[in-house]
């Protein structure tokens, strides 16, 4: 009977040790899940935090480059309005029309000006006749050869970059960068514009100053 009971004892005892040990078990992986989510969660914040930092700096540049295009419209307002009240204008077709046309003006202006910066395709190809070390017609003139100075003026933007890139053989990175420059020019407007505009040709825009 002793015996008996020993053995009893002693098999609720180790029942009650394995019961033990697989509720520590059980507790030391949910702690360590936990650790693993807490881990995860941080990295988490952490990529939120960076990226609101970034949206904050890009709203913080953003507003500045808005702030400095308000200086200058306001500046070449003042300037505009300045020159206007000195000239001897007839106005043709009405206040409203004249209005219309500075400001379709303008926002040419603008948009060439805004192709030219963010293209480098444009300034690869079209920086030295835009800061004045080349003249846009007589180097025309050379590359197409056959094509007189007068035909090149009569040519408008189309007409002059479909000659490029047949003179060029239409294969290359100069022809697909001329290729670009036909596309954005049709976008802004310009394909129809005579190549000799002041607009244009950087080096007669330099002497006229």
């Amino acid at each position: 009977r002793l015996r008996a009971e020993a053995e009893g004892a002693r098999a609720r005892a180790l029942a009650e040790a394995e019961a033990v040990g697989s509720k520590l078990k059980a507790e030391a992986e949910g702690l360590t899940e936990k650790a693993a989510a807490m881990a995860a969660l941080d990295a988490a914040s952490r990529e939120h935090e960076e990226y609101r930092l970034r949206l904050e700096a890009e709203k913080d540049i953003r507003l500045a480059g808005l702030e400095t295009q308000r200086q200058v419209a306001e500046a070449q307002a003042t300037v505009l309005a300045t020159g206007l009240e000195s000239a001897d204008i007839s106005i043709v077709g009405g206040e409203s029309a004249f209005f219309d046309r500075i400001a379709g003006a303008v926002t040419l202006g603008k948009s060439v000006d805004g192709f030219v910066a963010n293209s480098g395709t444009a300034r690869a190809l079209a920086g030295p006749w835009l800061n004045g070390e080349a003249s846009f017609t007589e180097d025309l003139t050379r590359v197409l050869g056959s094509v007189g100075a007068a035909d090149v003026r009569d040519l408008t933007v189309s007409a002059l970059l479909m000659k490029l890139m047949k003179a060029g053989g239409g294969e290359g990175a100069r022809a697909g960068g001329l290729r670009e420059l036909l596309d954005t020019a049709e976008r802004l407007g310009l394909a129809d514009l005579p190549v000799a505009g002041p607009a244009l040709n950087g080096a007669g825009a330099k002497a006229a100053a």
